[in-house]
C-alpha cells in the first residue's frame, strides 16, 4: 500500500512540472501606425495598466510599459516591430507596423498573461502578471532563430508560436513550466 501511495505521490510531483491547460484570450489592444508616432494608454484591469509607444521610418520600433496603479513596479519592453514599407498611388511613400497586446487566461490555474505581437522574434513575448508584478516569460528571440514573421495563437488546449522563415512555416508548442515560472517552446511535428 505504502508503494502504491508514494508511487501516485511520485507521478504527481512529475506531472504538475508542466501544465496544458484550457486558454482563453480576451480583446486585443491594438496600435498601428502609418508613417509617424502613435501612442496609447489603457487600463487592462481595475489596477493593471498599459501604455505603449510606437514610432515607424526607417525602423520602428515600440516601448510599451505594463504598470499597476497600486506599486511603482512596473515592466518596460523596448520591441522591434515587423513592417512594410512602399509607395502610396499619389507616389507618397510609407511605412506601417502594428503591435498587438492580446490579454489570455489559464482557466485551469487563473493565471494571467499578455500576448505582445509584433510580428518580429524580438517583439513578441509573453507577460506574465501575478501578484501586482509583471514579468517576461517567454520570448520568440530565446529559440536563437532568425525569423521572418512570427505570431500567437491561443486555441483551446495548446498555446501556439506560428513561425515563417524563408518562406518555410512551422508551429512550436508553448507549455507553461510551473517550475521555472516560464514558457517552454517544442518544435510541432
Amino acid at each position: 500500500m505504502k508503494k502504491i501511495i508514494l508511487s501516485a505521490v511520485f507521478a504527481s510531483f512529475i506531472l504538475a512540472g508542466t501544465v496544458s491547460a484550457n486558454w482563453i484570450t480576451g480583446e486585443s489592444t491594438i496600435l498601428a501606425v502609418s508613417q509617424g508616432e502613435a501612442a496609447f494608454h489603457t487600463t487592462l484591469s481595475s489596477d493593471q495598466r498599459l501604455d505603449a509607444g510606437m514610432t515607424s521610418g526607417d525602423s520602428v520600433n515600440a516601448d510599451v510599459i505594463f504598470s499597476t496603479a497600486s506599486s511603482t513596479e512596473k515592466l518596460t519592453l523596448t520591441c522591434p516591430v515587423r513592417h512594410s514599407s512602399g509607395t502610396s498611388a499619389d507616389g507618397t511613400s510609407y511605412t506601417d507596423a502594428k503591435l498587438t497586446v492580446t490579454p489570455l487566461i489559464n482557466t485551469d490555474s487563473g493565471r494571467r498573461f499578455y500576448l505582445v505581437e509584433t510580428g518580429t522574434a524580438g517583439g513578441s513575448q509573453i507577460v506574465a502578471y501575478k501578484k501586482g508584478i509583471f514579468t517576461v516569460v517567454f520570448a520568440a528571440d530565446s529559440l536563437k532563430t532568425d525569423f521572418d514573421e512570427v505570431s500567437f495563437q491561443a486555441a483551446k488546449k495548446e498555446l501556439l508560436l506560428h513561425t515563417v522563415t524563408n518562406g518555410a512555416a512551422a508551429d512550436y508548442i508553448l507549455k507553461f513550466d510551473n517550475k521555472t515560472g516560464t514558457f517552454n517552446a517544442t518544435l510541432k511535428t
